[in-house]
């Protein structure tokens, strides 16, 4: 992208002010939507809902079009039928607006009308040198303007996530799984058909983006996957980027073809190409959430040693099991550990030390807890560490002792509560402002711990970022 595209980017995700065009007073409707999200999110700039008729609408007054708003507005969202937005975004580029949302689906994805009407929408994009994220588009977000720009109103934590989402719905399951998971997002776009600004084109401007640490995306396919991969491999040296692809199947293709009018692609020949340019791929969005979660709240480990201490065994065999083929090297404990294992449980140990560390009901007891992941952190063999309990009613989580032993260490600790999230919720919240990411389930802990490992064989930048 060129600095007058990143330019209008930035207007994009920091708007002045934003007219509303289709705002409407009824609660079932987009345009009514796009208003509450813009005042349900706390944005500060001016709003301008935009509609013939009404005069009012949740407190705002309300102008009969677009050339009737007072002053040049930075972002329009356009709540119209395919063919009125069209029409309106002529307006837009006539009045020297640089940027635009459009909502409306209609467009290639449902054929030759649907073609010819994207096409003269890009004629008047480039006519105006309007940027246009969409069009079937659930819209944007950047939660550090308060900007809400979607029809969704929600309320959300914010961090140091963004995220890229090539469908609304599954964009809106990856925020709430970030909402779940306590993980706090900085900028969301749903970039719809493409039509203007492209995966790749948002990559790029996240890239600079001070307020982005961690990239999310959801692929489902692109025309141009050579400039995709490259501009992915190259913003991954910056900054982590994690990508769902989705299309393992060969019905696929038909449904996004249909959807956002995309072809899927071969889903080996995507992953065979973006391992070689070193982006994380994600198999679902758990683990495209579990492995943004480990990489926006740890420093990236110096190397790919992992060790494992748990008091029930289960849950790292399952861990290891998620790890297995990802090339992550489980090494054995130093033999100072197991002394100092030792001295903390006794030398007739009814268990074999070994890594994953698992001491059985010798670890219970959060004071005990804490010493063994202190002898474990400081195992030279070991660059990160993960840890398993199981929460109890009569014994006290070890969420005090995990957050003192990772204040001493410099090497990176992941922990896994066996839980529902909503039964770890006051631990979730002090252990991941200490920089202890806080999972649920042994696949995620496996999943965040392969991501850290993953981007620190990536080195140079990312280490000084991370």
């Amino acid at each position: 992208m060129t600095e007058d595209d990143i330019e209008v980017m930035q207007k994009i995700f920091n708007p002045g002010s934003v007219a509303v065009i289709g705002a409407t007073a009824s609660s079932d409707r987009i345009g009514y939507n796009l208003l509450d999200s813009l005042i349900y999110g706390g944005y500060k700039g001016k709003i301008y809902p935009v509609h013939p008729k009404l005069k009012e609408i949740l407190g705002l007054p309300v102008y009969p079009s677009i050339l009737d708003i007072p002053e040049r507005v930075d972002l329009a969202l356009i709540a119209l039928n395919q063919r009125d937005t069209v029409d309106v975004l002529e307006h837009c580029g006539k009045l020297g607006i640089k940027g635009a949302v459009i909502v409306a689906g209609g467009f290639r994805e449902t054929g030759d009308e649907g073609r010819a009407l994207e096409k003269r929408l890009v004629e008047i994009t480039k006519k105006y040198g309007l940027k246009v994220v969409g069009p079937n588009t659930l819209g944007i977000m950047n939660l550090e303007a308060g900007l809400n720009a979607t029809f969704y109103p929600v309320s959300l934590k914010k961090g140091n996530v963004s995220l890229i989402s090539q469908s609304g719905g599954i964009g809106f399951s990856i925020i709430q799984k970030c909402s779940d998971e306590g993980v706090g997002l900085n900028k969301f776009v749903g970039v719809g058909n493409r039509t203007v600004l492209e995966i790749s084109d948002c990559l790029e401007f996240l890239a600079g983006d001070s307020g982005t640490k961690v990239i999310g995306v959801f692929l489902e396919g692109v025309e141009n996957a050579r400039r995709l991969v490259q501009v992915a491999g190259k913003v991954a040296h910056r900054k982590p980027v994690v990508i769902y692809k989705v299309g393992q199947s060969n019905e696929i293709n038909e449904a996004t073809l249909t959807h956002t009018g995309s072809m899927a692609g071969p889903y080996k020949l995507f992953r065979d190409i973006f391992n070689q340019y070193g982006v994380l791929l994600a198999g679902s969005v758990p683990e495209l959430v579990a492995s943004c979660k480990a990489l926006s709240l740890c420093r990236l480990p110096a190397g790919g040693g992992l060790g494992l201490f748990t008091y029930t065994a289960g849950p790292t065999i399952v861990a290891l099991d998620r790890l297995a083929g990802r090339k992550i090297s489980i090494p054995g404990l130093a033999p100072g550990t197991v002394r100092r294992i030792k001295a903390i449980l006794g030398e007739n140990l009814p268990v074999v030390l070994k890594n994953p560390i698992d001491t059985g009901g010798l670890g219970t007891r959060p004071g005990t807890y804490g010493l063994l992941v202190d002898a474990a952190l400081a195992d030279h063999n070991f660059d990160l560490l993960v840890t398993f309990c199981c929460p109890h009613k009569n014994w006290p989580n070890p969420t005090r002792e995990l957050i003192a032993a990772h204040q001493k260490s410099h090497k990176p600790v992941l922990t896994c509560y066996i839980s529902t999230v909503k039964g770890v919720e006051e631990d979730r919240e002090a252990l991941q402002q200490a920089g202890i990411p806080l999972y649920c389930s042994p696949d995620e802990a496996a999943w965040g711990a392969a991501a850290l490992i993953h981007y620190s064989r990536r080195g140079g930048a990312l280490h000084g970022n991370a």
